[in-house]
């Protein structure tokens, strides 16, 4: 049992509740007020994309909403399923040489573009064929497109750094990338420099989707605003930062059990409301079919305990989405990093950085300021929903009485002549929640920590930059294999030219992650390999793990087929509307 001294936190942090009181009953009284009359038709779908959107290239597609909304309209050469299993697309079948270099993909005959004129007139069918495959992936390797996606084939595909090197210069090479080879209309050959297990995973992401090549040369830079994919839908109408209209594709290639063709819907309309408030407003007036992410605000007043719908929403329909993303503390292990890192002894002490993990109240945190849309990160970098992830790893809990032991061994008891450190996080409302009760439960030991905030874009530059000793950060999982998320720890990945932005550096580590790319191995093996670099990690402890992002949907009771999918996508194509008559 936590004595009274312990039991302080949930007080302090129980009252960033309150703040919000007076902001819900006005917005409540406003919605007692509203009314439920809606214009568009009985098959269109409508939801808000908080994020606001500017294109829908998927070369362009590194935040949220162009992949959520560019899922509707473009299709890859593979897709995952809601278990996280890779699923023919575009692709048919794939095989892969006993070198695991080479991998041949053939296309499924007969799926075409949505019709669009710049394919001569809008009667014409077009249809996906390999030289489709090389000229998309190639895109995302050139640089004059400045896509964000090179990563994906960078070190990895034959002669890809060298055609993104020339295109640099400006040259476009004649043959193109030499590890992309198109053996005939429906069979291409990709070959990579070396193996790399998660490579079919890499191929489900965004970046990877098919365009044709007479889009992009009739659209030009107008393109994000004008896709043609072969996607459930495509693009009606958009008026910027007001509405996107999506109609439904008659040619999509995907039927249902029963023979129908996909999608059910007729349309999609998406609107750009910015407050979660107002979001929030517009579907109690039942002006919105679907909230994506229930702001914490509203969690209390929709659903109660264990994930029930209050009474009020009880025909509604939850959806509850645990997230591949774990959010943390970044400990910069480079003492000759920054200045920072050189005034704190972090960098030397990994008694110190257990001590900061192990007092931590991450229940606290996830019940009291995330109002539930967090799980206590009590294991390894790999969330519960990732594949590979595995409760025999087992993390740090909230110990307090541990923490000040750990403390005073590392020379620094109750934090005497521990100096202040200088937490760095951006600007969110949420984040400064947080990091603010981080603060308070530090503080309760002795440990001093300042505040410092600053905007997103400026905060990840200088994180990934190695600018910073001590930051709050977040990983997002780009791809359902346990790799994407332990290259976090691969030394020859340091930062600023990779991901390992606390530049950890262990030569079992980075053997353990070497063998794992070996395609060879069996599922479990390699999943085996990571859990044991997860123990390392924890160990070793770069991080002050905090929690693993949950994500809750409302939908009306209108909407049928919507499910939870991997990564947080929205999938549309199953979904029905059955409004009341």
């Amino acid at each position: 049992m936590k004595n009274s001294k312990d039991n302080s936190s949930f007080f302090s942090l129980q009252s960033y509740g309150k703040l919000f009181g007076l902001h819900l009953f006005l917005v409540f009284l406003l919605i007692s007020c509203g009314n439920n009359q809606r214009n568009e038709p009985s098959n269109t779908l409508t939801y808000n994309e908080s994020q606001g959107l500017s294109t829908l290239d998927p070369a362009l597609a590194g935040v949220s909403a162009p992949i959520q909304i560019g899922g509707q309209i473009f299709s890859g050469l593979l897709d995952l399923d809601s278990d996280h299993v890779i699923q023919p697309c575009l692709a048919k079948s794939w095989q892969v040489d006993s070198s695991g270099k080479e991998w041949i993909f053939t296309l499924k005959p007969n799926i075409c573009f949505h019709r669009d004129t710049c394919f001569g007139n809008t009667s014409i069918r077009r249809f996906v064929k390999a030289q489709d495959v090389k000229y998309s992936f190639e895109r995302i390797c050139d640089a004059r497109v400045k896509t964000s996606g090179f990563w994906i084939f960078r070190n990895r595909l034959l002669g890809a750094d060298e055609f993104n090197e020339a295109t640099k210069a400006g040259i476009s090479p004649k043959e193109g990338i030499k590890g992309i080879i198109v053996l005939n209309d429906s069979m291409v050959k990709i070959i990579l420099k070396k193996p790399f297990a998660p490579f079919l995973s890499l191929l489900t992401m965004s970046y990877c989707q098919i365009v044709p090549k007479e889009a992009i040369e009739y659209y030009g830079q107008s393109f994000g605003i004008h896709p043609i994919g072969t996607g459930p839908f495509m693009v009606k109408s958009w008026k910027s930062d007001q509405q996107l209209v999506l109609a439904r594709n008659p040619d999509y290639f995907r039927f249902d059990k029963n023979g129908n063709r996909l999608p059910y819907l007729d349309s999609i309309i998406i609107r750009f409301i910015k407050d979660t408030k107002t979001e929030f407003l517009e579907y109690e007036q039942g002006k919105l079919d679907i909230v994506l992410s229930l702001d914490p605000v509203f969690m209390s007043k929709v659903i109660g305990e264990n994930d029930s719908l209050l009474p009020t929403y009880a025909d509604h329909h939850l959806i509850r989405e645990e997230s591949e993303d774990i959010v943390y503390c970044g400990i910069m292990l480079d003492s000759a990093a920054n200045a920072e890192t050189s005034t704190y002894p972090l960098w030397k002490s990994k008694l110190l950085r257990q001590a900061l993990n192990y007092a931590i109240d991450r229940k606290a945190i996830c019940k009291y300021i995330l109002k539930g849309k967090g799980v206590p990160a009590e294991h390894g970098p790999l969330s519960p929903s990732m594949p590979g992830f595995s409760r025999e790893v087992k993390g740090y809990t909230y110990n307090p009485q541990k923490a000040r032991l750990l403390l005073a061994e590392a020379g620094y008891p109750d934090g005497k002549n521990l100096p202040t450190i200088i937490m760095q996080s951006g600007n969110n409302a949420t984040t400064i929640q947080t990091a603010e009760a981080l603060q308070q439960q530090w503080q309760k030991l002795g440990i001093k920590v300042a505040l410092r905030q600053v905007n997103f874009a400026e905060h990840s530059s200088m994180m990934h930059g190695g600018k910073l000793g001590f930051w709050r950060g977040n990983w997002i999982t780009d791809y359902p294999d346990p790799e994407n998320v332990l290259a976090l720890f691969y030394s020859p990945l340091a930062s600023p030219k990779g991901l390992n932005d606390t530049r950890i550096h262990s030569s079992i580590m980075d053997s353990l992650y070497e063998q794992a790319l070996w395609p060879g191995h069996s599922v479990p093996k390699r999943y085996a390999m990571y859990n044991e670099m997860e123990r390392i990690v924890i160990e070793e402890a770069p991080w002050v793990f905090l929690y693993y992002t949950v994500n809750y949907r409302l939908a009306q009771p209108s909407v049928i087929g919507l499910r939870p999918e991997v990564f947080g996508r929205l999938l549309f194509e199953n979904v029905r509307i059955k409004r009341a008559n």
